[in-house]
């Protein structure tokens, strides 16, 4: 029993374990809900850190975003992970996918990049977070319009790569 024990709170494997299971539960999030509750456009501009050491700029993103708040340390964060990399094969050349680590540093999510042997871009802050970009809530994510409208706020794990997405997607890329 000690050992299961150790097996899936000290080891690599038991992480990646629990975060497949995490991943199996995961709900498509309320689009009709989360929609309404946001109409901002974003205040200020972003710069970013992509995980091969470019640089981003917010501004200068002329497609619709999606913007994923997470963290390495987070289990929902990773759960959700598979779910966005499926999508990210759908849209990821019509939406300009950006998932931040704002409290970690470059190697950092480098490091876990190579662990996790992902595709997604993986960014961490280069300049100070917009206020209405911040998140309580680790994940959170955004979809924001290519005008910087942030049309979608939702907090928590989900599965991204859903039909309910997928044509949420698709209404935004025909405005």
């Amino acid at each position: 029993m000690v050992s299961l024990f150790v097996f899936l709170f000290f080891t690599p494997w038991g992480k990646n374990l629990k975060d497949w299971v995490s991943s199996l539960t995961l709900s498509t999030p309320n689009l009709e809900q989360e929609l309404n509750s946001n109409t901002a456009y974003i205040s200020m501009d972003w710069a970013l850190i992509k995980d091969d050491g470019s640089k981003v700029i917010l501004s200068e993103i002329n497609q619709p975003i999606f913007l994923n708040i997470w963290a390495t340390w987070c289990g929902p964060c990773r759960s959700e992970m598979g779910s966005i990399e499926d999508l990210y094969s759908t849209y990821g050349n019509r939406v300009t996918f950006l998932l931040v680590s704002p409290t970690e540093g470059l190697e950092m999510i480098q490091k876990y990049k190579a662990s996790r042997n992902e595709e997604l871009p993986l960014y961490v802050n280069g300049s100070q977070t917009p206020p209405n970009l911040y998140g309580n809530v680790f994940p959170t994510t955004f979809i924001i319009s290519k005008e910087k409208k942030i049309v979608l706020k939702s907090e928590g794990a989900h599965d991204w790569n859903s039909t309910d997405v997928h044509q949420f997607l698709d209404a935004l890329l025909q405005k």
